[in-house]
């Protein structure tokens, strides 16, 4: 046993599994909520921005059952994007920094973002170049955690890294005018898996959460959002 600590994390973690399975509200993450808005939407000859588009496109599958579909990826870290050989086209751009996206007005017919507005600093201004970037009719497809969610508090409460280097010690594989269309995820207890008496606090309030459909307090959400 050569780290204590990572077997007493990986064990209370496969415990936490087998008792997670057993809760309605963890058989659908938000992840298959995110990618059904983005495959309901894809077809041929359109252009995707993914925001926050790092190593990889996540439809990469997909995209061969389409023609003339071109992806851009837009992340602040060119080190990110080096890795990714999905894409037709980069953007090395930081959104949320009141500068302007170097895309033109009306030239993409969805924009996509998978767990990057928590990361952004100036969302409203975000919002903003969204709609602009946006055709008309066009989608603003996005998954990310709920503001008031649990593990979002208090990550809020710690310096950005120090919330980090918890979050990958604890879970490694983390590092990796409009009409609406919503999807609420009551989903968020594997944070707490490394302990098991938290993770069935956490799983307790997920349950009361789901079974009464507090919204507010969900763990993640998923919107897509039409221009008009």
């Amino acid at each position: 046993m050569s780290n204590p600590v990572r077997w007493f994390i990986d064990i209370n973690k496969k415990c936490f599994e087998a008792v997670a399975k057993l809760f309605p509200n963890t058989k659908i993450s938000i992840d298959k909520y995110y990618s059904e808005y983005v495959r309901e939407n894809l077809r041929d000859n359109i252009t995707i921005l993914d925001i926050g588009g790092g190593k990889t496109w996540h439809f990469r599958e997909q995209r061969k059952n389409f023609s003339g579909l071109r992806v851009i990826a837009l992340d602040p870290s060119e080190k990110e994007l080096s890795y990714n050989h999905d894409v037709d086209e980069k953007i090395i751009f930081a959104m949320g920094i009141d500068a302007r996206a170097p895309l033109d007005d009306n030239s993409v017919d969805i924009v996509t973002s998978h767990m990057v507005l928590e990361h952004i600093p100036n969302n409203n201004y975000t919002m903003r170049e969204i709609s602009r970037i946006l055709k008309p009719g066009g989608k603003f497809i996005s998954a990310f955690p709920c503001k008031f969610a649990i593990f979002a508090i208090i990550n809020q409460m710690l310096p950005n890294w120090l919330a980090r280097k918890i979050l990958f010690a604890i879970h490694p594989n983390a590092r990796f005018g409009c009409e609406f269309k919503f999807a609420f995820n009551y989903n968020q207890s594997w944070y707490f898996s490394f302990f098991l008496p938290f993770g069935l606090i956490a799983l307790a309030w997920d349950l009361l959460m789901y079974i009464f459909h507090v919204k507010p307090l969900c763990g993640y959400l998923c919107f897509s959002a039409t221009k008009k």
